[in-house]
Parts: structure tokens; C-alpha cells; sequence
């Protein structure tokens, strides 16, 4: 189908420009990180198991960053639209698309970026649509959402059902993000009580402290607030 068959909807947005610094940098620190875990397994295997993890868990990282860089992109038909991930490609008919929007991810990367809301309130990024990508992302969404409502694949319509899920799954992903700040905070405490036992010779165990103690306050923390979220949304209402 043509361009002008579709009435202008049809439109593919993969990565053409530059690779966003962030992944580069993520990619470059999992190279050294890689090395220097490689280097101590060979000389000392008392961390090999620490070492080991660090490696695999590295490397998921710079494989995860490499295949979205090369597969990542979102296809705009007349029949819906498509998301094709690091792993999986998700389509979504027009019927099942609530809205499209560009939203700010403040201190996330990349800053600004576009997002597919489905008629259950589940958010889905769309892959390049963002300011690496495009000189104005909010005006190609803008176009994208206009030319949709024009040929009625999508309505204009505000559903308060929809947007209270929306509205809920935001407040979620703000206490993940809280939740995964929190768990940074007790890993670098952990990280200070683990050194300070072994400087003063005392008996120490990394992996525990440093690695799963965190990894234990992650789901509390969500639960908390999570929890203190909803009461503030509650008394807001």
C-alpha cells in the first residue's frame, strides 16, 4: 500500500542518525567491566563467583543495547502499528490504540520519547521516536496522532476508564523508579559496611551484603511506595 493510498499514515522510523552517547557509553562500561572481571578469574579465583556474574550480567547488557540499536524501530500502517523490540515485534490494530503521545523521562535516556497507550492503559515505547532520532518529536507524533483521528482509525474522545489506568500505571512505574533509587541507596551502604569489615579484619560475606540484601529491599520498597502512592492519589481525588 502507498503512502497515498494510506492517506499519509504509513511511516517507518528506525535508527538513521547517531547511536544515542548513553548506549555508547553503557556498551564501552560493559567492555571494561567484562575485561577487568575476566582479568581477576584468572588471577584469583576466591571472587570467581562474583566475577562470573558481573561477566554474564554485562554481557546481557551490551547484547540487549547491540540488538536494539540493530533491530529497534516502529512501522505505521492503515492496520495498526508495530513495535519491534531487542527480542519480540508487538502489533497493535488501530481498535486497540487509545492514544499516542510524547512524554519527558527527565533523567532517563533518550529524554524524550514516544509512546503507544492501548485501550487497557498499558504504555508500549515506540522504538526511534525520540530526539536522536527525529529533529521534532513532538510534532511527527502530533502529525502521526492528527492524521490517524482524520482517516478515524482513532477517536479524539477522552475515556475517564482508560485514562484512570493510565493514571495508575504511571504511579507504578514512579514507585519502581523510586524503588530501584532505594536499592542504589542500601547497595552503596552495604558496599561501605562490607569494606569497612574486611579493613578491620572482620568476617565479611560481598556477595550477601552488596548483592542480595539490595536485591531483597526491592520488592518491600515497591510495596511501600507503591502503597503511599495510591493514598496520596486517593486523597488528591
Amino acid at each position: 500500500m502507498s503512502e497515498q493510498d494510506s492517506g499519509g499514515i504509513a511511516r517507518e522510523y528506525r535508527r538513521t542518525r547517531r547511536m544515542p552517547p548513553q548506549a555508547a557509553l553503557t556498551m564501552i562500561a560493559a567492555a571494561l567491566v567484562g575485561t577487568v572481571s575476566v582479568l581477576s578469574m584468572t588471577v584469583s579465583s576466591r571472587e570467581s563467583a562474583w566475577n562470573g556474574f558481573a561477566l554474564a550480567t554485562w554481557t546481557v547488557v551490551v547484547a540487549r543495547t547491540a540488538l536494539e540499536q540493530w533491530r529497534a524501530r516502529t512501522s505505521v500502517t492503515a492496520d495498526g502499528v508495530t513495535v519491534r523490540g531487542a527480542l519480540r515485534t508487538r502489533t497493535w490494530p488501530w481498535s486497540d490504540v487509545y492514544g499516542l503521545r510524547v512524554e519527558d523521562n527527565r533523567h532517563g535516556f533518550p529524554r524524550w520519547s514516544g509512546y503507544l497507550y492501548a485501550v487497557d492503559g498499558r504504555r508500549a515505547r515506540l522504538p526511534q521516536i525520540d530526539e536522536y532520532q527525529l529533529a521534532d518529536p513532538i510534532a511527527e507524533v502530533a502529525d502521526l496522532y492528527a492524521t490517524a483521528v482524520g482517516l478515524g482509525l482513532m477517536s479524539p474522545e477522552a475515556r475517564p476508564d482508560v485514562e484512570a489506568r493510565i493514571e495508575r500505571g504511571a504511579r507504578r512505574r514512579k514507585a519502581w523508579q523510586r524503588s530501584a533509587i532505594t536499592v542504589v541507596v542500601v547497595a552503596a551502604v552495604m558496599f561501605v559496611l562490607d569494606s569497612w569489615l574486611l579493613f578491620t579484619d572482620r568476617p565479611s560475606n560481598t556477595f550477601l551484603l552488596v548483592l542480595c540484601v539490595p536485591l531483597l529491599c526491592l520488592p518491600l520498597a515497591f510495596l511501600v511506595l507503591d502503597r503511599v502512592g495510591e493514598a496520596r492519589a486517593a486523597r488528591a481525588s
